[in-house]
């Protein structure tokens, strides 16, 4: 630990040079973490892609990993079944965008107000990606969400409305979708029964991950392969499996009430 000193004779570092070097001090803890971050967010959505595929092959996993800039820049992974994306964009270019449900690895920040509106939240923490290794100033977790994104899609549907009249029947469309996502999801609060919690706003259900053992990541991450290290998220993974038959349930109501408020589509 780091003991700062009046006199700058001793040997551990003294407040003076802290400050007269606190721009590199700072660079390089950016640097430091973006390396970190980096390999952490390659190597686990290799891993997730191995493992779910390796278990359920025929569901075709998919992934996207996001570079997210809200205040202090931090990574977000999502990843779905193909089965689960929106048929209407499902051509061969596969994008989780359109899909009627996803999860996401991603952090929680204890400082950030959560806006059940967005798909990104705001990041108040300058060093995310410690909160794989320590929880005090937040956690990561692997949520569900039920897609946003599709009922926002929508709009083209109203092109030729005044904008006063389009801000309004979207703006009514996606209360009614609040409302369908926050009653689908306390159907399944037997989900909190295997180790998942129902989110803020009941907007989506999440599971804590573990703190990383930082020997054992430092040992692998200079070896250049983590492997053991991510058996926090691998424990997770395997709830998800175990539970995906309920995941799936909720999605395909997802999915229904998208084609259902979308008559171009049937």
């Amino acid at each position: 630990m780091i003991k700062f000193q009046e006199n700058s004779a001793d040997n551990d570092v003294s407040i003076k040079f802290v400050l007269d070097n606190l721009p590199s001090i700072i660079q390089q803890c950016y640097i430091l973490e973006e390396r970190i971050s980096h390999k952490l967010f390659s190597d686990i959505e290799v891993m997730i892609l191995n493992y779910q595929n390796s278990i359920s092959p025929q569901l075709d996993w998919q992934t996207i990993v996001w570079e997210i800039s809200t205040k202090f820049e931090y990574k977000e992974l999502w990843f779905a079944p193909r089965n689960w994306i929106h048929s209407k964009v499902d051509d061969g270019d596969v994008d989780i965008m359109h899909s009627y449900a996803f999860f996401k690895l991603t952090h929680y920040d204890r400082g950030c107000n959560y806006n059940t509106n967005e798909e990104f939240q705001i990041n108040n923490n300058r060093f995310p990606t410690s909160n794989f290794f320590r929880h005090d100033q937040g956690y990561i977790t692997i949520q569900f969400f039920l897609n946003y994104n599709l009922i926002r899609g929508l709009s083209y549907q109203y092109s030729d409305l005044t904008k006063e009249d389009f801000d309004l029947r979207i703006y009514r469309k996606m209360c009614d979708w609040n409302k369908f996502r926050k009653n689908t999801f306390i159907q399944y609060q037997k989900l909190e029964n295997h180790g998942f919690e129902l989110g803020r706003c009941g907007t989506f259900f999440e599971m804590k991950i573990d703190v990383f053992d930082s020997e054992l990541f430092v040992k692998e991450y200079e070896q250049g392969k983590l492997d053991e290290s991510l058996e926090p998220i691998e424990k997770a993974l395997k709830k998800v499996n175990e539970n995906f038959d309920i995941f799936d349930d909720i999605q395909s109501k997802a999915k229904k009430y998208y084609l259902d408020l979308d008559p171009i589509l049937n």
